[in-house]
């Protein structure tokens, strides 16, 4: 009894008006006089900021790594952690839970540190204070969500029912529990042998695209249920007898979900960054302490960390120099369609038969562009990309990105290129096949109309016997793949492309929320389960589907229309059609690429998907109000 009168007293305690304001007035001098003291250290040289040092730069790629290194750890950026965190914990404060997570924070402390002191037991250390962490965001966000949803209207009380359905639910509990383990244990897989940067990318790939996945099932499974249940159990009776409007019931359920998602988007948003954060002050290979190489200047794994993966990049891909209304092209598909009506009169003289002989053909004509035959194309391939000025207005560092493709891409081959750029300085390059290669450039290169002109030889160029150059070429033509050769530039910082990217993320949670609740108000549990979770993966798959038409041959090896491969590329294409935007959106993939998710390919996202939930929700909303609820619910 006296320990349960002593929660209950520090309960009134941490509840009451005068703790929060005096918890609030000492946690904000606590930040201030943190912020002074680093920005004073900064200042005076007492406190040395990551990237600082006497170092000798001895290029634009390294001085723009320096750049990024002193931005990061800037006094202004430290201030912005210390005022987040601070606002994190008043929020804690606020909602009554100040002295709770601050015990709470003790015991995990004691109990987590003195595990994290042996090399056997610091993962378990780890994993202890992430639960804990990870845990108590997610408690302390749902109350704030309560509270926000507080309040009169049928709207809000259903959507607050479904936070508290939520929680109780084991299905929604066990997804909860296994995505906020899962995050804590991740940390603590990665290869610390591997190259920073492969460390980087393989924890934003799994953190990121693993929470995504989970949140959706969670969302898939869960906005079924929701529905589902309320009718078999006959529990919507006491709401829709209100009486409650079937619009006002559904948008309910919704905002509902999409507040759950809200939260344990958050939550695992705030982890992955502040991690890969912690990772980005890790030393690199080639350096002792981060940023600081120990031959001096930038080391290479450092440079690839901080230009292709921690960062927002354009990509600009070569200029095709032909189209497909070119008089010569189309000449030429006449004349391919002539020849093959000698043996098939029927030969494409369907008009949809027709398009797809020419888009064929014109990806032919593509791909020979993209291949340099080292026999025929002694001369090389030139290729042109344009729209870099802002790289040179900027003054930035360049990076060309290719991957080439020959001689089935064994494993064990490799091939000499040679890049000859604006200024005719000769880069060769041992390249393996079907993997990436970069090379960093400077902005010089690029002109005054933002072109840079860059010629590729399928072999090496060495100086000759008269002593003028010659070309050795490889043994077999070479290719590059679709975006196999592109140029990229920062074109925004990470920190805010990575808040764009998880603005993505909710958009598309919310749209499958939308899904679920439209397909739960027509057809029974499994059925919507199985319909929503299909539609799902048919959207999130979209983009292979459509790289998979590009390459599949709809002709036999007579050249030869094939009735069957083709309704399968028009299926698929539809497909792919259908759920365009939804793929091209990508936020995953474009994070851990280092992509730039423009603000205008948001915005279009959001007005797409805003329009196509919109549908859904009218959809759903006229099958409920024709559905005979009591008849249902009485015969399941």
């Amino acid at each position: 009894m006296k320990l349960a009168s002593a929660l209950a007293s520090l309960d009134r305690v941490q509840k009451s008006r005068g703790f929060k304001i005096t918890a609030s007035i000492v946690i904000v001098a606590i930040a201030i006089g943190v912020i002074g003291w680093y920005t004073v250290g900064v200042t005076s040289g007492t406190v040395e900021a990551a990237g600082g040092g006497d170092r000798v730069l001895n290029n634009d790629a390294q001085q723009a790594i320096e750049r990024m290194a002193r931005a990061a750890a800037s006094p202004m950026s430290f201030a912005v952690a210390c005022s987040a965190v601070a606002g994190v914990a008043i929020a804690a404060i606020w909602l009554g839970l100040g002295l709770t997570y601050f015990f709470l924070g003790l015991i995990a402390a004691a109990v987590a540190f003195p595990l994290m002191l042996f090399d056997r037991t610091e993962v378990y250390g780890r994993l202890l204070l992430g639960v804990v962490v990870l845990s108590a965001s997610f408690s302390a966000l749902i109350q704030l969500s309560r509270l926000l949803l507080s309040g009169a209207g049928p709207v809000r009380a259903i959507a607050r029912n479904v936070l508290a359905e939520a929680l109780r639910m084991r299905v929604s509990v066990v997804f909860i529990v296994l995505l906020i383990l899962g995050l804590a244990l991740l940390p603590g897989m990665l290869d610390e042998s591997q190259p920073l940067r492969y460390r980087v990318q393989s924890f934003l790939q799994y953190a990121t695209g693993g929470t995504f996945w989970m949140l959706a099932l969670l969302t898939l499974i869960f906005g079924v249920t929701t529905l589902s249940n309320e009718q078999r159990s006959r529990a919507i009776w006491q709401t829709v007898t209100k009486p409650v409007a079937a619009w006002k019931y559904l948008l309910g359920k919704w905002v509902g979900l999409v507040t759950l998602q809200g939260v344990l988007l958050a939550v695992c948003a705030t982890a992955i960054f502040l991690f890969s954060s912690y990772l980005r002050q890790q030393p690199a290979n080639g350096e002792t302490v981060a940023f600081v190489a120990t031959a001096g200047g930038v080391s290479d794994d450092r440079l690839m960390l901080e230009t292709q993966v921690l960062t927002a990049t354009s990509r600009v891909e070569p200029v095709v120099p032909f189209n497909a209304n070119d008089e010569g092209f189309i000449e030429a598909v006449e004349q391919y369609i002539k020849n093959a009506r000698i043996s098939d009169p029927t030969f494409a003289d369907d008009p949809a038969l027709r398009r797809k002989v020419e888009s064929d053909l014109f990806k032919s004509l593509v791909q020979a562009y993209r291949s340099i035959d080292p026999q025929q194309e002694m001369g090389g391939e030139r290729y042109k990309f344009r729209g870099l000025l802002p790289a040179k207005e900027r003054a930035l560092p360049i990076t060309l990105r290719y991957r080439i493709d020959a001689a089935g891409n064994r494993p064990d081959q490799f091939y000499m290129l040679s890049f000859v750029m604006p200024d005719g300085r000769v880069m060769t390059r041992r390249t393996g096949l079907g993997m990436f290669h970069t090379m960093t450039l400077p902005a010089g290169y690029i002109d005054d109309a933002g072109e840079f002109d860059l010629l590729v030889y399928n072999g090496e160029i060495r100086e000759g016997p008269g002593g003028g150059p010659v070309i050795a070429p490889n043994p077999s033509t070479m290719t590059f793949p679709p975006y196999g050769l592109h140029i990229s530039y920062q074109a925004s910082s990470y920190q805010m492309n990575f808040l764009r990217v998880m603005a993505v993320l909710w958009l598309k949670l919310a749209f499958i929320a939308m899904l679920a609740i439209c397909a739960s108000t027509f057809l029974s549990f499994s059925v919507a389960s199985l319909v929503s979770i299909s539609i799902f993966l048919m959207a999130e798959t979209a983009g292979f589907l459509s790289n998979s038409v590009d390459l599949y041959n709809t002709t036999d090896h007579d050249g030869n229309l094939v009735f069957w491969r083709v309704v399968v590329v028009w299926i698929s294409a539809r497909v792919s059609e259908l759920f365009g935007v939804y793929t091209r959106l990508d936020p995953v993939g474009r994070l851990v690429d280092g992509q730039l998710m423009s603000w205008s390919t948001v915005a279009y996202g959001t007005i797409v998907l805003a329009i196509v939930t919109l549908l859904l929700y009218g959809l759903g909303v006229a099958i409920f109000r024709k559905r005979e609820l009591a008849i249902y619910s009485g015969g399941g």
